[in-house]
């Protein structure tokens, strides 16, 4: 008998997956029901489980694609021709991905530190691009640089529900996004600090 393709199968584990992606990134996996994705989805419990095995089958799956959708857009920005560089947060934007992003570093485990090594290879090409056009200046370290970046960059991203609690508003929104960069121009410019007369900024 041959097994025939079924369209619907497929996108019914897609859906699941995608909301599975906004419920973990909002709650964190331990807090979200495999009863709430199924309602969510449209579809039964024990669909989910023909598809993803279990529950821990199902993180898993979510973990794989949010590290791939990490991944393809980064590779993607890496390949773009024009020096100017852009940040993780511009790139990955204010979506479900960010959030569960957030939750998925901040874990242990092998998920976590490959998710990170993407992100520390990614920061390096972009220092590297920079350190081409000349906009690094000498007896900087490269490496260490690059660090620094991406630790600036995931600030935002780990820290996003706090600083939108903060200052009223989701930080990785467009005018949040916005507001933020202007901020931080100004305070990598010198123009946010005044120096004391102590000398201290």
């Amino acid at each position: 008998m041959v097994n025939m393709y079924s369209p619907e199968d497929r996108t019914a584990r897609a859906i699941i997956r995608d909301v599975a992606v906004e419920l973990f990134g909002e709650n964190g996996p331990d807090a979200v029901p495999l009863r709430l994705i199924a309602e969510r989805s449209g579809v039964s419990q024990p669909l989910i489980i023909k598809h993803y095995g279990s529950r821990d089958g199902l993180i898993a799956a979510v973990d794989e694609h949010v590290i791939g959708l990490v991944r393809n857009a980064l590779h993607a920005t890496v390949l773009e021709q024009s020096v100017q560089v852009r940040s993780i947060v511009e790139i990955l934007g204010g979506s479900a991905v960010t959030r569960y992003l957030s939750r998925l570093l901040t874990g242990d485990g092998p998920r976590a530190r490959e998710a990170y090594a993407d992100l520390s290879d990614f920061s390096r090409q972009v220092v590297a691009r920079l350190d081409e056009a000349g906009a690094i200046a000498a007896g900087v370290n490269r490496e260490q640089l690059a660090a620094v970046l991406l630790a600036h960059d995931l600030s935002l991203v780990l820290l996003r529900n706090r600083i939108g609690e903060t200052l009223g508003a989701d930080p990785l929104s467009d005018a949040g996004l916005t507001k933020w960069a202007g901020t931080v121009n100004a305070l990598y410019g010198g123009a946010a600090l005044l120096a004391d007369k102590g000398g201290r900024a």
